[in-house]
């Protein structure tokens, strides 16, 4: 058996073990729903002025797009319809997409991707996660986008030196277009002025939102005998280890380190373990059977709520729109400061498409990952596709404008501690080794220093083994 398909067959078996005890069962594979927003004229007219774009590559896409996800790319996006306008529709007698969608449960992607380039019926592009690289690379499920991407082009200038930040064994495989906090905490303004708050941020804006001025304010507002939280959701460890400026595992001159010693990480810690002390995170093991509850956030018990964009746009604004809110009501905000940096540093996203081992349409990977990078830095597209998000996805301009200031006033953070493997640093269970060492902090008040020396053994190992791989 070759090395190549040793590595896929242990990510496979760990997969399944792993899920078989941890996961619901995956969705059979098939066709998502796609998306139904309407075409927008202003947006399509941009597009097409710019078809004939040189920095778009000459070539002839005569295969759809395979995309293996739990989600559907929404092919009335601004990408989508350059793509379009530039290369027509792949194979029209198969449907008016541009994509071929397999759809696979969350929890049981990468198991369905292994499986599928094990059997030579691969996939071409696959969602860019931090959470599974580099081990996701030393698995062979991505090929090297050097040569077929020029990073070095002036398109990719924002970004390139986070694409070279995932470097691995001397290769790039990310061809990251955007950069966005993985978190915002989110507020309804409402509820802080009724609390007697300051503005988050309005703080933010000021300098002085830090993580004092946090723990100020959850002193004020947690109220759990009357089920008043500051805080719910699955990751505020993460982002607030990232404040500090580095990750509990980062990547450095092309080696893991482990940072799990660092006086910077012991301090984050310590504010985590408050979180759990003084009941300040909303108890989703005691109350809600490991389930979120929104609807604790909706009726003003909770005063934050660490998630991603997709909260809004799945979630809060149809609370908006039910109850009436202002469009001011809900608001985000970035993590606080570490009060000992100068700087806001923050835990980033990068959206990105990996190229999938054993894809036979580098065409089409190439038209594809050109037409998102062109959309995102056109002034006029991305105004166009402002436009439709508010109107797609109810996102007003005050909350847009904080988005993108975001991603030009934060320092961004890569944490690789999800990375380096199912077995030892996934997310699908707190029984992990590396989720331990953090929520069994955040989740049951467990010392830091205790969960520490109890899973770096294993922790290390693993670093050691994958840094051993590209030297």
């Amino acid at each position: 058996m070759t090395n190549k398909l040793k590595r896929l067959t242990v990510l496979l078996m760990a997969c399944v073990m792993l899920f078989s005890i941890t996961a619901c069962p995956a969705d059979d594979l098939g066709s998502p729903e796609i998306s139904t927003n309407e075409t927008d004229e202003s947006l399509q007219e941009e597009v097409a002025r710019l078809a004939g774009d040189p920095r778009l590559p000459d070539v002839e896409v005569t295969k759809k797009i395979r995309w293996l996800s739990w989600y559907a790319i929404d092919e009335t996006g601004a990408s989508t319809e350059m793509f379009k306008a530039k290369y027509g529709v792949p194979e029209p007698d198969k449907g008016d997409n541009v994509f071929e969608y397999w759809t696979v449960g969350y929890e049981n992607r990468y198991v369905e991707l292994a499986k599928r380039i094990q059997s030579g019926d691969s996939p071409d592009i696959f969602q860019f996660e931090d959470r599974n690289f580099p081990y996701s690379i030393y698995a062979n499920l991505f090929q090297s986008i050097d040569g077929v991407i020029d990073i070095d082009a002036p398109e990719w200038a924002d970004t390139r030196e986070a694409i070279r930040l995932f470097e691995w064994g001397g290769k790039n495989y990310c061809a990251v277009a955007e950069l966005v906090p993985s978190y915002f905490l989110w507020y309804r303004k409402s509820v802080v002025e009724e609390a007697g708050l300051e503005d988050p941020y309005a703080l933010y804006k000021s300098g002085k939102w830090d993580w004092n001025k946090f723990l100020e304010m959850a002193e004020s507002f947690s109220d759990p005998a009357n089920d008043k939280y500051v805080v719910s959701g699955w990751e505020p460890d993460d982002s607030f280890l990232c404040t500090t400026g580095i990750g509990l595992i980062t990547l450095e001159n092309g080696q893991l380190k482990n940072n799990m010693y660092d006086v910077k990480i012991e301090r984050a810690m310590e504010l985590v373990a408050i979180l759990s002390t003084r009941n300040y995170r909303y108890p989703h093991h005691e109350l809600n059977d490991w389930s979120q509850n929104p609807g604790e956030f909706r009726s003003g018990n909770i005063l934050f709520w660490d998630n991603g964009q997709w909260f809004y746009s799945e979630l809060l604004k149809n609370y908006r729109d039910r109850d009436g809110w202002d469009d001011d009501e809900i608001c985000l905000v970035p993590y606080p400061r570490d009060p000992n940096s100068d700087k806001y540093y923050q835990k980033m996203k990068q959206d990105a498409y990996m190229f999938v081992a054993g894809s036979k349409n580098q065409e089409g990977f190439v038209a594809w990952t050109q037409c998102v990078i062109l959309t995102i830095k056109e002034p006029a597209v991305r105004e166009a596709a402002r436009e439709k998000r508010k109107r797609d996805d109810g996102w007003t301009d005050a909350q847009l404008d904080i988005l993108e200031e975001t991603v030009r006033d934060l320092f961004p953070v890569f944490d690789f501690k999800n990375g380096i493997g199912e077995d030892v640093g996934g997310m699908s269970a707190y029984e992990l080794p590396v989720q331990m060492v953090t929520k069994y902090v955040l989740v049951h008040g467990e010392s830091y220093t205790q969960m520490r020396e109890e899973n770096r053994a294993v922790i290390d190992a693993r670093i050691v083994e994958l840094n051993a791989s590209v030297q």
